[in-house]
């Protein structure tokens, strides 16, 4: 593709994932088998960015105190694949939602699922939109980066909001 690039919009992704729309398949592949193969492939290519995202929150707003967590590809209960990357610590697994039904408070997540029935996989967080999985070289997983940092912010937001601001710990150097 040949269009101009933009200083701050991510064009190639949601062109690509247009493509794949308008030819009916993910990323040149046909059938589910392949394009699952695609998406575990890309799995591994994103897992690093992530993982090095995620130790980054962890430092500068849990003060080292958090656990990274690798789940999946597995089954989403419903036929499709899914994978996660988790971000927990001790303040968060102890606490219960306030504002909500008081369930657990979840983990920070990066979630990339390929249900069941979709065209291709997508890229989110645990409240966050959906982004397309448009991975298939070490520069696409690199280019996720600003993505991948926008939803664990938004993450850890949605866990401030969900308790309130003493739920990460570098809010004790803010007291």
């Amino acid at each position: 593709m040949n269009y101009p690039q933009p200083a701050a919009i991510r064009a190639d992704d949601l062109l690509r994932h247009l493509q794949d729309l308008r030819s009916g398949t993910y990323e040149g592949a046909h059938n589910r088998s392949a394009k699952e193969e695609l998406y575990r492939r890309g799995i591994e290519l994103l897992t690093p960015v992530a993982e090095a995202l995620l130790e980054e929150a962890n430092v500068l707003f849990l003060q080292n105190t958090g656990e990274i967590q690798v789940i999946g590809p597995e089954d989403d209960g419903s036929g499709g694949l899914e994978t996660r990357y988790e971000l927990s610590w001790p303040e968060q697994r102890a606490a219960k939602v306030t504002r909500g039904p008081r369930e657990p408070l979840q983990p920070v997540r990066i979630v990339v699922n390929y249900a069941q029935g979709f065209l291709h996989p997508h890229l989110a967080g645990s409240t966050a939109g959906f982004s397309p999985f448009q991975v298939r070289s070490q520069a696409d997983a690199e280019r996720q980066k600003g993505i991948l940092a926008a939803i664990i912010e938004l993450e850890l937001h949605q866990r401030i909001f969900e308790t309130d601001w003493h739920i990460l710990p570098i809010s004790q150097q803010l007291a």
